[in-house]
C-alpha cells in the first residue's frame, strides 16, 4: 500500500512539473562536491543516507539562512525509513529546495548530534547553479 501511495505521489508530482515546465532534480551521496545546473521554479531534492534510531541527523550547516539566495527552502530534514522498520536500519534525510532567481548558492550539510554541533562524523556539499 505505501509503495503504490508513493508511486501515485510520484507520478502526480512529474505531471504537475510537466505542467509548468520545471523539473526535479534529485542528488544524494554519489553527488557530493557537484554543481546542479536547475532553471528557475526547478525542485531540488537531497536525499543522505542515516541512520536516525543513533541519534544522529543530517542538518544544514551552511549558509544559515537562504534569505536572498537563488534558493528557498520547501521543507528540509524529513526522515524516511527505507524498506527495513527494524530499530538501527537506516533512512534517507531529505531536503527540498525550489529554484526562485537565478544565482548560485553552496549548500553543506553535517550529520551528527544535536548535543555535539562542534563534531561532525560526515559532511557533504552540493552547488545549486540556477540559471
Amino acid at each position: 500500500m505505501i509503495k503504490a501511495r508513493n508511486g501515485f505521489v510520484a507520478i502526480l508530482l512529474l505531471a504537475i512539473f510537466g505542467l509548468f515546465g520545471c523539473s526535479l532534480v534529485t542528488v544524494d551521496e554519489a553527488d557530493f562536491g557537484s554543481i546542479q545546473k536547475l532553471d528557475v521554479g526547478d525542485l531540488l531534492v537531497i536525499r543522505l543516507t542515516g541512520t536516525a534510531t543513533t541519534g544522529y541527523e543530517w542538518v544544514r550547516s551552511k549558509p544559515a539562512l537562504l534569505e536572498g539566495s537563488p534558493i528557498e527552502i520547501v521543507k528540509e530534514g524529513d526522515y524516511q525509513m527505507l524498506e527495513c522498520r527494524l530499530v538501527g536500519a537506516s533512512g534517507e534525510f531529505v531536503f527540498r529546495y525550489r529554484a526562485m532567481r537565478l544565482g548560485t548558492v553552496t549548500l553543506e550539510f553535517e550529520y551528527r548530534r544535536p548535543w555535539d554541533p562542534e563534531d561532525p562524523i560526515d559532511t557533504y556539499s552540493v552547488t545549486a547553479w540556477v540559471r
